[in-house]
């Protein structure tokens, strides 16, 4: 089916799609461009869809990647609220990484704390970037 043909939420989700597949192959930028169209369409057409919350999340993800922190705090606030109840961490890994990039470590750590009380020790594998020892400080985990 043609892309102008298709509901707002199968364009909204090939957009999306299409920046998953660019970041996949390591097109940062064009990845968070297909997000922002993605994003775009989810907020004028779809806020009341669970698709909104889902692409504002990872357009939040891959808005770190590419540096733009504060940005990427904007998408992942939008789907704090629905992603802990699906029991889900990518915005509060998003605010973390933003926040601590940023040197707002108080504020990192509250979303660090948050990830570990929902994950556990599943933290140390979301963020392969930091020492263990530098995620213990942050979750204040005495070992």
């Amino acid at each position: 089916m043609e892309f102008h043909h298709k509901s707002w939420q199968e364009k909204a989700f090939d957009l999306a799609n299409q920046g998953i597949s660019l970041d996949t192959l390591g097109e940062k930028e064009a990845a968070a461009c297909s997000w922002a169209a993605a994003a775009e369409v989810a907020k004028a057409h779809l806020r009341d869809n669970d698709i909104y919350y889902w692409i504002m999340s990872g357009y939040g993800a891959v808005l770190i990647q590419c540096q733009r922190y504060l940005e990427a705090i904007e998408a992942a606030k939008e789907a704090l609220e629905w992603e802990a109840q699906q029991n889900q961490i990518l915005s509060r890994m998003t605010l973390a990484r933003a926040l601590y990039a940023l040197g707002a470590g108080d504020g990192a750590k509250s979303y660090f704390q948050q990830i570990y009380d929902m994950k556990g020790d599943d933290i140390f594998v979301a963020f392969p970037e930091f020492e263990p020892a530098t995620l213990r400080e942050l979750v204040s985990i005495r070992k």
